[in-house]
């Protein structure tokens, strides 16, 4: 069983992709595309799209690996900031933008990342035939929910609970200030928990508050 690269192995990778070393960029690529490919796949939703921007990032990465500063932040974290911007470009060269309403202008919630750790309202018992379909039933909910918010609110949502990255790191990776990714999560969850109770889920959005 492979074990989970350390910062130290990222950091040693990343130096000899800066040596044009392909052996290790093979590697990092097989580390780290797929994930890459999961979180473009939310952005871009469309599988030619995200190979196209997948492989842009990497090509990105393989010129300007020695840019990468790990004092800076996880590689990941690099990484991921690198695929945004290569899926935004693909988003609007595809002319999928749509006029969105910023609430950047508006107070952030009192927030932190404790509230992305506490998944025990989804656990499920096993062997429990209708808590899973209530399960199934969450999950088709929230897949609609998220794909009804703005592209800004979809993309916090999705780097802090599906990627696991901090409120820090979403700001690096978006390139924007602290207090607008706070504010976005807290207006994204906020429509969340209206569009889950159309669907009758209100005592999930309630769960975590």
């Amino acid at each position: 069983m492979s074990e989970t690269p350390t910062a130290t192995d990222d950091l040693e990778l990343m130096r000899a992709v800066a040596c044009q070393d392909r052996q290790a960029f093979k590697v990092l690529y097989d580390r780290y595309a797929p994930r890459i490919g999961r979180y473009l796949m939310k952005l871009l939703k469309q599988p030619q799209r995200v190979d196209e921007a997948v492989n842009d990032t990497m090509l990105a990465v393989w010129q300007n690996a020695s840019r990468f500063d790990p004092a800076q932040g996880r590689l990941l974290t690099w990484l991921l900031g690198i695929a945004h911007h290569k899926g935004l470009k693909g988003l609007r060269g595809a002319k999928r933008f749509s006029a969105e309403v910023s609430f950047d202008t508006l107070p952030p919630a009192n927030l932190d990342d404790s509230e992305a750790q506490d998944d025990t309202s989804l656990a499920v018992a096993p062997h429990d035939p209708e808590r899973t379909v209530m399960s199934w039933e969450l999950g088709q909910a929230l897949g609609w929910a998220l794909d009804r918010l703005s592209l800004e609110q979809r993309v916090v949502i999705e780097l802090a609970f599906g990627e696991d990255r901090s409120y820090l790191e979403i700001a690096a990776i978006l390139d924007c200030p602290l207090n607008t990714v706070k504010t976005r999560v807290f207006h994204a969850r906020k429509k969340l928990a209206q569009l889950l109770t159309q669907c009758g889920h209100a005592d999930f959005t309630t769960a975590r508050d």
